[in-house]
């Protein structure tokens, strides 16, 4: 098992394989990294995973190239908002939270998860971006958990998002928030469902892309969030108990904009 986990955190942090090891993180690697405008990353400073600390090349790279291509072309329901630019890219992952309602079917009750910069993977010449959600949830649940409490440790978990009361005046119901982690949640978002459509992919087993539009004094991180390239999340589709809640796995792309 900590072999798979030690090959999913080679595919999630892009490192490069020489002779089947990582290469070793050097001050090289930093100011290679400086000169792609990230920066290089090291764990031997007190994180006690000196084991892994080859693992962390890049953080923070620009996203100047990146845009939202795996839009599907035959849609016009999300869409990037006039004069805006990404300004942060990342993987989430955690649980979509649903309660059996007196019809016999799980309402969504929101969703919790980790976000990990993924900003230093978008221009991948090995194409890992892509797909790394489903290369996530190709792990066992347990190499899979313990692979995100892990890297939850390291610089690559730049946030958090979870749901909150609607913060507005008169507001009413609960409300997406993506709270920065450098700063302690200080920057954040609290955003409403703009769009939605069904995943592209996954025959339905996939929770749905959306837009998200930042609320009214709410948008110092972004203003403007997309949720794409969705793995899992789904609910089963009934259930008995009233009042009864359960946790789905799932992992995501958010795209920040503003």
């Amino acid at each position: 098992m900590f072999r798979k986990i030690l090959l999913a955190s080679f595919t999630l942090l892009s490192v490069t394989f020489v002779s089947g090891a990582p290469a070793p993180q050097t001050d090289a690697n930093s100011a290679a990294a400086a000169r792609r405008g990230g920066r290089g990353i090291s764990l031997s400073g007190g994180l006690g995973f000196a084991a892994i600390s080859p693992l962390i090349p890049f953080i923070n790279c620009p996203l100047t190239d990146a845009t939202l291509s795996q839009l599907p072309p035959d849609q016009t329901t999300l869409a990037v908002p006039p004069g805006t630019q990404p300004v942060a890219i990342a993987l989430g992952v955690g649980t979509q939270n649903y309660t059996c309602s007196a019809a016999g079917t799980y309402a969504s009750a929101g969703a919790v998860a980790t976000l990990f910069d993924l900003s230093c993977l978008v221009n991948d010449p090995l194409k890992r971006f892509a797909t790394i959600q489903d290369d996530l949830f190709k792990l066992p649940t347990p190499a899979r958990n313990a692979l995100v409490s892990l890297l939850a440790r390291t610089p690559l978990n730049i946030g958090a998002h979870y749901f909150i009361k609607n913060p507005l005046p008169n507001g009413t119901g609960n409300n997406p928030k993506f709270a920065q982690q450098a700063n302690g949640g200080a920057v954040s978002t609290v955003l409403a469902k703009k769009a939605g459509i069904p995943a592209p992919n996954g025959g339905g087993a996939n929770v749905d892309w959306l837009q998200l539009s930042a609320l009214e004094g709410f948008g110092q991180w972004a203003t403007t969030v997309f949720r794409v390239d969705t793995k899992a999340g789904q609910p089963p589709a009934s259930c008995s108990q009233v009042n009864s809640t359960i946790t789905v796995p799932y992992a995501a792309k958010y795209y920040f904009y503003k």
